[in-house]
Parts: C-alpha cells; sequence; structure tokens
C-alpha cells in the first residue's frame, strides 16, 4: 500500500495542489488522470520521494518493493541493456555487484568466503540465478532485439533507451509499481504486449497515461487530479467519464432546485415581511433560506479547445495516386515498390513497428522528390496541411504567437479571425503576444492545428498528433477529424483514435505492406495469425 496524508505542494505563490489525502491498496491498478499542469507527475515523485512536498506526508508499506519507470534515458550510457534491467532491483543489483567482486580477486580470506555464502543464500532467494533470462525476457517484450542485449545502453537509439527502462521497472516482479507514460515510444503491438503483463500483475499499481483503450485495458481504478484534489472512481476510464459526469450533472441539478427553492422562499419574504398578518410566516421563510446550503461547485482543471477543420475547396473522387513509390538509405530499403489510390473522404492510418518507415512514406507523399523512385500524383485541387512528428524548427523564432498563426491565414482573415483561433485553441489574450519559442509540446501542437485551420485544407496528414496531447485535446481532435468530410492520411499508435476514425489501414512490415478495412479487421487477422 502507498498512502498520502494531507500532501500539498507550492510552486511560487500558487499552490499545485493542497491537502491531498488518498491511498492506494491492494492489487489495484489506479490510472492517474488529470488535465495537462494539474499535477499528475509532480504527485508521482512525491510518492518516489524524487521531490518533497510543501507539506505532508507519504507512506510507503515496506514490505513491498517499490519500482518506478525512471525517465533519464541517458542516466546508464556505460551499462550493458541487460544489467541497466536487472538495476531495477536495487537490493538484487548490490547483492550481484558484491558477489562478483568477491568472486573476481585473486584468492578469497575465510571472512570473504563467508560473506559470499550469505550473498549466494540472499542471491538465489531474490531470483538472482533467473535474472539474466527475465531481463532477456522483458527486453524482447518491449521489442529489444537479443543482438543489442550486450550492447552499452550508449549503442542504442534513444526511443528504444526508454523502453528499457521500461523493462527495467517491470523487472522482479515489485509490489509497488509506478509508471508514467508508459506507452510513449512504443507501438501498437508492444502497447498489447504491456497490457498482458500489467493484467497479469499482483502489485499496487499507479500509472498515467493518455491512452484511452490503455486505460481502458489495465485499469481496475481511476485517480482523478482535479479541482486540487484525487477523487477515486472504481472502474476503468470509460466507467469514470461516465460516473463523473453523472455526479457533476447531479450537483448541479441539485444546486439548481435548491436555488429554485431559495427564489420562491425570498419571493414570499420580499412580499410579505411588512404585512403584519404574515410576518411570522415570513421570518419562518427567512429562517429556512439560511439553513438551505449550496454546494460548493469548483471549476474544473479540464478544458476542451475546440478543433474544427473545413476545407475551402472540395476534391471529388481520386485525390493521390501513388505509382511504385521507393525509399532506402543506404542500402537499407524502406519503402519498395508501393503503389495504391487514396480517394476523397477516405481516412487511412498508417501503423507498423517504430523505426518501420511510417514517417518516411508520409514524406514521399508530400514530395514524391523525398522518393528515390516512382510518383505522387495529387489532383490539382488538392490542398495539403501537414502536421510532423518533429516539428521543433517550426518553434525556434521568437515572433509572437499571433504573428506565426497570422502567416498561415488566407487573404480575407483579419486579425480577428486569428485571435478566435487561437482563442478557441485555449491561448488566452496575454498569450497571443508570448514568443512561440517558450511553448510546450502540447502547446506547440495546438498551434500546428490551428496553421491547418486557417489553410482550410483538404488533405490533412498527421504524423503522430496525440503524443503530447491531454486527454481533452485529443478528443477534440479525435472528434473534428470525424467530422472532416476532406482526406486524412495519419499515423498513430493510439488505438482509440484509430479505431474511431481510419477507414482504411495500411500496415507497415519489412518485408510487405498490407491493407485492412478497419482497425477491427486488423486486430482479427492478428489473432488469426496468432492462434
Amino acid at each position: 500500500m502507498i498512502s498520502t496524508d494531507n500532501i500539498s505542494i507550492q510552486f511560487g505563490s500558487k499552490p499545485l495542489f493542497e491537502n491531498i489525502t488518498v491511498s492506494f491498496s491492494g492489487n489495484n491498478r489506479y490510472g492517474l488522470i488529470g488535465a495537462n499542469g494539474s499535477g499528475k507527475s509532480t504527485f508521482m515523485k512525491i510518492l518516489t520521494n524524487e521531490i518533497d512536498a510543501s507539506s505532508g506526508t507519504v507512506s510507503v508499506d515496506r514490505a513491498r518493493r517499490l519500482a518506478k519507470l525512471n525517465q533519464d534515458q541517458f542516466a546508464y550510457e556505460d551499462v550493458r541493456v541487460s544489467d541497466c534491467v536487472i538495476m531495477g532491483h536495487d537490493l538484487l543489483w548490490k547483492i550481484k555487484q558484491e558477489r562478483d567482486h568477491i568472486y573476481s580477486l585473486p584468492s578469497m580470506t575465510e571472512e570473504e568466503g563467508m560473506r559470499v555464502a550469505d550473498l549466494e543464500s540472499e542471491f538465489g532467494e531474490m531470483g538472482g540465478y533467473t535474472a539474466e533470462a527475465e531481463a532477456e525476457e522483458l527486453l524482447l517484450g518491449v521489442g529489444i532485439p537479443i543482438k543489442d542485449h550486450a550492447k552499452p545502453m550508449s549503442s542504442i537509439a534513444p526511443g528504444l533507451k526508454l523502453r528499457v527502462l521500461l523493462a527495467q521497472a517491470l523487472f522482479g516482479d515489485p509490489g509497488i509499481l509506478l509508471l508514467d507514460e508508459p506507452t510513449n515510444n512504443l507501438d501498437i503491438n508492444t502497447i498489447r504486449w504491456l497490457e498482458n503483463t500489467l493484467q497479469s500483475r499482483d502489485c499496487t499499481m499507479i500509472v498515467i497515461s493518455h491512452d484511452r483503450r490503455f486505460l481502458n485495458s489495465v485499469c481496475t481504478h481511476m485517480a482523478d487530479l482535479d479541482y486540487g484534489e484525487i477523487r477515486l472512481y472504481p472502474g476503468n476510464y470509460d466507467d469514470f467519464m461516465i460516473a463523473s459526469t453523472q455526479a457533476r450533472e447531479t450537483l448541479i441539478n441539485e444546486n439548481a432546485k435548491k436555488q429554485a427553492k431559495i427564489n420562491e422562499l425570498q419571493s414570499f419574504v420580499k412580499r410579505f415581511s411588512a404585512n403584519a398578518s404574515k410576518a411570522r410566516q415570513a421570518t419562518s421563510r427567512a429562517n429556512q433560506i439560511n439553513k438551505i446550503k449550496l454546494d460548493d461547485i469548483k471549476k474544473s482543471s479540464r478544458v476542451y479547445p475546440f478543433i474544427r477543420f473545413n476545407q475551402e475547396k472540395k476534391v471529388h473522387n481520386k485525390v493521390l495516386e501513388l505509382k511504385n513509390i521507393s525509399k532506402a538509405y543506404d542500402s537499407l530499403s524502406i519503402v519498395k515498390k508501393f503503389s495504391m489510390t487514396i480517394n476523397s473522404g477516405d481516412r487511412i492510418a498508417i501503423i507498423g513497428e517504430s523505426g518501420i518507415g511510417k514517417t518516411t512514406l508520409l514524406k514521399c507523399l508530400i514530395d514524391d522528390s523525398f522518393a528515390d523512385e516512382g510518383s505522387a500524383k495529387w489532383s490539382e485541387n488538392a490542398v495539403i496541411g501537414y502536421f510532423a512528428q518533429n516539428h521543433s524548427e517550426e518553434f525556434k523564432s521568437n515572433i509572437s504567437l499571433i504573428d506565426w498563426m497570422a502567416k498561415w491565414s488566407h487573404q480575407e482573415d483579419d486579425m480577428e479571425t486569428i485571435r478566435g483561433t487561437l482563442g478557441r485553441l485555449l491561448f488566452s489574450q496575454n498569450d497571443i503576444n508570448k514568443p512561440i519559442n517558450v511553448l510546450s509540446g502540447g502547446e506547440q501542437r495546438r498551434m500546428l492545428f490551428g496553421k491547418i485551420i486557417l489553410q482550410r485544407a483538404n488533405v490533412i496528414i498527421l504524423d503522430e498528433p496525440t503524443n503530447h496531447l491531454d486527454m481533452e485535446s485529443i478528443e477534440s481532435l479525435n472528434q473534428s477529424l470525424g467530422l472532416f468530410d476532406g482526406t486524412t492520411i495519419f499515423v498513430s499508435h493510439d488505438r482509440e483514435f484509430i479505431s474511431s476514425l481510419a477507414t482504411r489501414l495500411i500496415e507497415l512490415k519489412s518485408d510487405k505492406i498490407t491493407e485492412y478495412s478497419s482497425y477491427e479487421n486488423y486486430t482479427s487477422s492478428q489473432i488469426k495469425n496468432t492462434a
């Protein structure tokens, strides 16, 4: 069990949250949710003692070992990949180090012999003799090929380092497991492996994630950080959405009834307070008013941006004709002889393992000169709005938000139109004159949505658009693309996003490219292939 008693934290003059008392217990799996900036990661760091709370205490069951997902992907550069995983069990690793050191000595004293015997006993009790095998199994599960297991961490890509750190957190069957955004940089199949792994664990688990399907699959409870407090709800994310909405609506309706009663009583008092024959009744009604207490309905930190994509010119029938597109880096073939026709209104999801070439394929669609061979012939009326996965170059200057957004406007758009677009994307009047180089990842993405809105694109191409977005922005984007009657082509690992939008699905593999009619059709084929 892990619990808090009146935890508060304050940065500057404003508290992030105050007096949080909550208990996470048993073998329950809690999804910690809340808007960006509500303090989820800060709360998790307080639980792991990475930062101190301004006030309050944290209690951890000492009989249970606590493990967390380390966020510093460069902390183990000189360590072997498999050793990095085993280091997730701190005590086991220390025993292994001391044991290996004694065995490496040219000769052993009697005292050292007795010590190593004790270490061997502890090592065995902790599962040390199967540690290498467990580390290998976890690494394969998170998608690290066996050829990399003995390499130093410095030799593998940053995205793979994060996967190693996930395996590290899972190692040794901890009794308390804290995971902050564990699905980041994972492809769909690895996310499904992680879900199955977490479902099989008997531990107290707290997970931060913006992946709705992941939360639905894994969580037995939701911990909602909102209104400056944490409320626990039984069930998964969908259950929480129903229960929390109903609870708030009930509170609002009860307040409305109370207010109506107050208004009725006040009307009576006002009408008859000066009437001698009704004075006693008026006094009684006034006393009743004082007894009616309206519930305090706090303002939620959740705010939904308003995203709407509208096309200026409609493309009829064929939007894009791809013929024999090929792309290779050195001798490595990424896309080979790929052909397809994309029609108006298609919503095409592109999926595949990390590094397989999804972004490369999108770049070939946008500019066939990027491809080594083949052609991409667009309709002459096509207006493309492109959302790049790596868009940091667009936000390096110090021009203001409003000036940056104005670059993408049409001639008929006045400054009020641009301000309105920024406002609907949750940028206040105070924000619009800020330089764009101070924006967070989520804010940059909302700016890019604004760019596409002002372009009036009839073809929207998105590369991992849900990364760094809070749940509210993801749901707003999801709804907007569902309403958009143009053509959408997107890369995503968010299965709810894919399932609700895609009318066609392209899976990239190293040896072939396969098309499916829907995400459900794709998952059915996966089940058949593994049966």
